[in-house]
């Protein structure tokens, strides 16, 4: 078994839709946001472009003021990339 089988933060995939590293378990991204400095304010969220991938990042302020939900995020997700103004 290799080295990265064990390491979480090395477990990762490119999201070229969101600019972000994507994690393939909620498991492994919560364990990636545990390790790094300075982990206040960091959430781990679903991509809202690809089913099954997981960001670490802040979240944006509207979904956590409650001004939009998760579903309304993917929704404009979706159209944006209908538009093209991202790249899926």
């Amino acid at each position: 078994m290799s080295s990265r089988a064990h390491n979480p933060s090395a477990r990762w995939i490119w999201c070229a839709a969101c600019t972000h590293r994507g994690y393939l378990t909620r498991g492994d991204a919560r364990s990636v946001r545990k390790r790094h400095r300075g982990e206040k304010g960091l959430a781990v969220f679903a991509c809202p472009h690809v089913d099954g991938l997981f960001h670490v990042g802040h979240r944006p302020d509207a979904l956590s003021s409650g001004k939009i939900d998760r579903g309304l995020l993917r929704t404009q997700a979706v159209r944006a990339a209908a538009k093209g103004h991202v790249t899926l």
